[in-house]
């Protein structure tokens, strides 16, 4: 209930490193490129904050979060 944005940002990336090694796909993704190009989403709303709690933004356990992409300044 007290994690962060960027606590969601690092377990994800923790799942998508795991699911990779089980399914021998790519070996290396650039997580630096991600957070530069995509933004996560939930309920049409960007987490951008990194020490934002998900529950300021509403979001609970098994709720779905979303990658956009964002727009060139």
């Amino acid at each position: 209930q007290n994690a962060s944005v960027l606590d969601l940002k690092k377990a994800l990336r923790r799942h998508v490193q795991l699911r990779q090694a089980r399914q021998g796909g790519v070996q290396h993704l650039s997580w630096k490129y991600i957070w530069r190009t995509y933004h996560l989403t939930y309920a049409g709303e960007k987490l951008a904050d990194d020490r934002k709690k998900l529950r300021e933004y509403g979001i609970r356990n098994r709720d779905e979060v979303s990658f956009i992409k964002k727009l060139r300044k």
